[in-house]
């Protein structure tokens, strides 16, 4: 089975965000459910430099057990995640078993 988390907010900024990112990499070790995240503001800098551990934890969680991490956003990523535009998103949303948006 597969999930795609829309997340709208900045994890860093976001506890609704930070809390998808939490749901999604626990769901993800426990291996019945792929998740796949988009961000659809966050880039690889929001992210990548985050001094957290907890969302440090929870992206290499995702890198492990996930389908994906991507952006949404217009700055290109560096690494972390993939850039999809609109019709990549209506892609993932249509090979999601079930679609979640924080």
């Amino acid at each position: 089975m597969t999930a795609l988390f829309i997340i709208d907010g900045l994890p860093l900024e976001d506890r609704r965000a930070r809390e998808a990112m939490r749901i999604a990499a626990g769901i993800g070790v426990w291996g019945k459910v792929r998740p796949t995240l988009c961000f659809a503001r966050a880039n690889d800098t929001a992210l990548g430099q985050a001094e957290n551990g907890e969302l440090r934890r929870y992206i290499h969680l995702l890198r492990d057990t996930g389908g994906g991490l991507f952006t949404h956003a217009p700055e290109e990523p560096d690494g972390i995640l993939r850039h999809t535009d609109e019709a990549g998103l209506a892609k993932l949303i249509d090979d999601a078993d079930t679609v979640l948006r924080f």
